[in-house]
């Protein structure tokens, strides 16, 4: 399921091509319900993202998919529905290690969901950003993304990444 087409490439260019390279892959779930879509809200930053995480080692997309997008959104994934949208990539420099390149993968699928909500397993940094589920209209979502990029400084670029995938969504939409 990896084979997708790049969406965006985000390259800081503020490292050393030379240093070690810390690659991270991930899964993200873009579930539509009319025009709302699944976003989970950070209740004290203000921003919304995909659902979806971290893939662990030897785990397939679908699995990934499947568990993140339950632990962070409390939504039961429909295997069957699961369809490729596309790829970004993040490169710059670690903000947690020096002398260390950060290249982060993120892959996007669309994918229906069950009815039922379930209780959200968020880890503690998800808990301290206040991780909600919300279903939210897509332009409002990336409206509010976008003021938040021109309002703050974030080393990563995720909150801009977000805000792209819906402004192509919302293109898609339009051109039908």
């Amino acid at each position: 399921m990896a084979d997708m087409p790049v969406l965006a490439v985000y390259d800081d260019r503020n490292y050393d091509s030379n240093w070690e390279r810390h690659v991270r892959t991930a899964v993200r779930s873009v579930i539509i319900r009319g025009s709302t879509v699944a976003m989970v809200k950070s209740r004290t930053k203000g921003f919304y993202q995909f659902p979806g995480g971290g893939i662990d080692p030897g785990e397939s997309h679908e699995h990934a998919l499947i568990r993140e997008t339950l632990e962070e959104a409390g939504l039961d994934i429909v295997p069957g529905s699961i369809r490729p949208l596309g790829m970004t990539r993040e490169i710059r420099a670690s903000q947690f290690v020096e002398k260390v390149i950060f290249d982060h993968t993120s892959y996007y699928y669309f994918a229906d969901v069950a009815d039922e909500v379930h209780q959200q397993v968020l880890e503690d940094y998800e808990k301290d950003l206040g991780y909600t589920l919300e279903w939210v209209e897509m332009e409002k979502a990336r409206a509010v993304n976008l003021k938040l990029c021109r309002t703050h400084t974030y080393k990563s670029k995720f909150v801009l990444r977000e805000a792209d995938i819906l402004g192509r969504l919302l293109d898609n939409l339009q051109a039908k």
